[in-house]
């Protein structure tokens, strides 16, 4: 595990595999709120900006994985243009 410090001087523990260290591909705005359903998903409001770190064909799957803060989770499409 890694001690990382965040920008209000916080420590957090990460874990050297945590999602939260990849890079962001995308960054996407809100446009839907969204009231996470499962553990493994984000919850946010419009005006939020999700870094998207997986975005998966359309064909494939309408969920894309992301960060918000320093949550990282599944969020849907249609919730973030």
């Amino acid at each position: 595990s890694l001690l990382q410090i965040d920008n209000k001087g916080n420590h957090l523990l990460v874990h050297e595999e945590s999602s939260i260290n990849v890079p962001a591909i995308a960054a996407a705005h809100v446009i839907k709120r969204y009231i996470a359903q499962a553990a493994d998903e984000l919850s946010f409001e419009v005006g939020d900006i999700v870094s998207v770190i997986d975005m998966p064909p359309k064909e494939l799957t309408s969920w894309w994985r992301g960060k918000h803060g320093f949550q990282v989770g599944t969020s849907a499409a249609t919730a973030v243009g």
